[in-house]
């Protein structure tokens, strides 16, 4: 018989805490809770009031605990925001056994070589993601050790993000009673929650749409080439729509959610909507059509930088699977059409279809964060091509991992 793990992940959004707990045995995890709390504290992020913060988590952590019938004592945690980072670099050394046979040490050497560029103090690297090695000029090589060889190379691909940023949301989850196994860019733990093996290794990438920012993960080969943050999620489609009709923000998020749609043009010119007014809360008709127009307006701005961050990577060939999106603002109605038709290629929604069944509760775009986090704890966490030791920069120990 496996021995049982338990699991726990914690999605820090801008818009809501999502936490899940999980039980591992033999390969298989069930999932035994989740909560969901409104985020308040953070602006695209990054914490702007942490005892606000502290307190949306802890309404998080309850729910997850009451649902589980158990206690979380550690959790890894989701980094995302504007100040994340992805640097692609490489590195490559000498083996230098005598009989060739390339060792940890030839692989450490390689990769302090890769990270030895100069980074601000106020950056630490969250992550060192291997894209490849190559060994003696041949590409593709997952995991070099014990091979023969003179030269070996090592493709990474780097996160940062700003060290204070990182400390206030760990001191957040500390305060919250909740010891912080380690910290995940949200787009890889989303990536782990919602693409196929083959979507990874023919080429995809990952748009996870989240309430203050949009978030890019690269992917081909079966490993992450490029991350990107584009500095608007769908926070901003709400505040346009409430600054447009003037209505609450509440009120505007639900508008958006249940009436709203990316293709103005579907909706006929005469069909009126209720709304509250600012302040008074009386209440007044306004035009359908004229919100729809709001959310196409931002919605295209959000994609055509989409695009242009694709074209700028120059993998466009390589995306032969298209786009998975993922995130809350995946659900607003037609933006799987209108993705198609601004970045010309496939589009599906991304739903955590490696954790749990469509028949789940927390079968949803929402989720796949917070879901994707246990994953990463149980299989990208030990794929290290590396031990761990101490890195200049980086967190206290940092592993060098496969994802893929």
């Amino acid at each position: 018989m496996g021995k049982k793990q338990f699991l726990a992940g914690i999605d820090v959004g801008t818009t809501k805490i999502c936490t899940t707990c999980a039980q591992s045995e033999n390969g298989t995890t069930e999932i035994l809770g989740t909560g969901l709390a409104p985020s308040r504290g953070l602006k695209k992020g990054v914490v702007v009031n942490l005892s606000e913060t502290i307190d949306s988590v802890k309404v998080s952590l309850e729910e997850a605990e009451r649902h589980s019938q158990t206690s979380i004592e550690s959790a890894f945690v989701s980094i995302g925001g504007a100040f994340i980072r992805g640097i692609n670099s490489s590195g490559e050394t000498e083996v230098r056994s005598k009989n060739g046979e390339i060792t940890n040490e030839d692989i450490r050497r390689a990769v302090r070589v890769a990270t030895s560029a100069d980074l601000n103090d106020d950056y630490q690297i969250i992550h060192t993601l291997t894209r490849d090695f190559s060994v003696d000029g041949h590409a593709g090589v997952v995991n070099p050790l014990g091979m023969n060889g003179k030269h070996l190379s090592v493709a990474l691909h780097l996160v940062l993000n700003a060290s204070a940023v990182v400390q206030n949301i760990v001191n957040a989850i500390n305060k919250a009673g909740v010891l912080v196994s380690g910290v995940v860019m949200q787009q890889l733990a989303s990536a782990e929650a919602v693409l196929s093996a083959d979507e990874k290794e023919l080429g995809t990438v990952l748009v996870d749409i989240g309430g203050g920012t949009t978030d890019l993960a690269f992917y081909n080969q079966g490993s992450i080439w490029h991350s990107e943050v584009i500095p608007a999620g769908g926070d901003l489609i709400t505040k346009d729509i409430a600054f447009g009709i003037k209505a609450p923000l509440k009120e505007a998020e639900q508008l958006k959610c249940t009436v709203g749609s990316v293709f103005p043009e579907s909706v006929p010119i005469e069909e009126l909507i209720e709304v509250s007014e600012v302040g008074s809360g009386q209440l007044r008709t306004t035009s359908r059509r004229q919100l729809c127009q709001i959310i196409q307006a931002r919605c295209d701005e959000i994609l055509k930088a989409v695009a242009e961050a694709i074209q700028q990577v120059g993998v466009q060939k390589e995306l032969i699977m298209g786009v998975v999106i993922t995130g809350g603002g995946s659900l607003l109605d037609g933006i799987v059409d209108r993705a198609e038709q601004i970045l010309g290629m496939p589009v599906r929604v991304g739903y955590p279809i490696n954790l749990v069944s469509h028949q789940h509760s927390a079968f949803h775009p929402a989720y796949s964060t917070s879901l994707g986090l246990l994953k990463y704890t149980q299989d990208v966490r030990g794929q290290v091509v590396v031990d761990p030791e101490p890195h200049r920069g980086g967190m206290k120990n940092w592993l060098m991992e496969r994802i893929g």
